[in-house]
């Protein structure tokens, strides 16, 4: 799920290079780059070998961008995705660390540096990458960042700020599934039951609920006292097996 999305702000780079005097973020020279470019090219096809999982030609593709302009940093961070879900997490670390380099202000690369991070238990520095891709104002989606900070502060165990974080994300997004399923989690943790029902029937209008919420559901309608609903949770919980 977290690579689908990284791959997904990867093609948001691609799109943002620019062939306008104009600096994003800070750039550098070295990132300002005509999409037209023979690095450029390399890069959205080394995109492209990535999301139909042929791996190596998508290395092959990053590593000729980075043959035409050693500093790009869209091709590092590219390098960075494919290292990481091959669990090449060596070579991953020092491609996204290349890429900040390069690249210090960017939003979208702080991002995913974060994600990485986080999926490597690094939850309190990830959620240091997350604050400073909040405190850039181009970034246009900081709802997914706030979500993102919202997982790892509930990995780090720390539920007071992931939940701020996921109500702060829902503010911009009321639909996003991750911030949604996790406030049910945390206001059922908190035996906060009239909450975690709004937030269980705000998830079930936009996706099917796995076994752990219905588990939830049911509970909390039982504590509520509504039995018609705590059983027909239960049906689809038997549904399940």
């Amino acid at each position: 799920m977290k690579n689908v999305w990284i791959v997904f702000v990867l093609m948001i780079m691609v799109g943002c290079a620019s062939t306008t005097p104009t600096k994003r973020y800070n750039e550098s020279d070295s990132q300002q780059v005509d999409n037209s470019s023979p690095e450029m090219i390399n890069v959205k096809m080394g995109v492209a070998y990535f999301e139909r999982n042929d791996f190596d030609t998508a290395i092959e593709k990053f590593k000729r961008a980075l043959a035409h302009n050693p500093k790009l940093a869209i091709a590092h961070s590219g390098l960075a995705l494919v290292y990481s879900t091959m669990n090449a997490m060596v070579d991953a670390e020092k491609h996204y660390k290349l890429s900040i380099k390069y690249a210090p202000d960017d939003p979208t690369i702080l991002n995913n540096y974060g994600t990485f991070l986080c999926q490597n238990g690094k939850y309190l520095e990830a959620v240091e990458y997350y604050k400073k891709t909040l405190a850039n104002p181009f970034y246009k989606t900081p709802e997914t960042v706030r979500e993102n900070m919202g997982v790892c502060l509930m990995k780090a165990e720390q539920s007071e700020l992931a939940e701020f974080n996921f109500r702060e994300a829902l503010k911009v997004n009321p639909n996003l599934p991750i911030s949604l399923y996790n406030m049910v989690i945390l206001s059922a943790g908190k035996g906060e039951s009239m909450t975690a029902r709004a937030f269980i029937q705000r998830l079930e209008s936009i996706m099917v609920l796995d076994e752990k919420v219905l588990k939830v559901a049911y509970e909390v309608e039982k504590k509520l006292g509504n039995q018609k609903m705590a059983n027909q949770y239960l049906a689809q919980l038997r549904q399940l097996k």
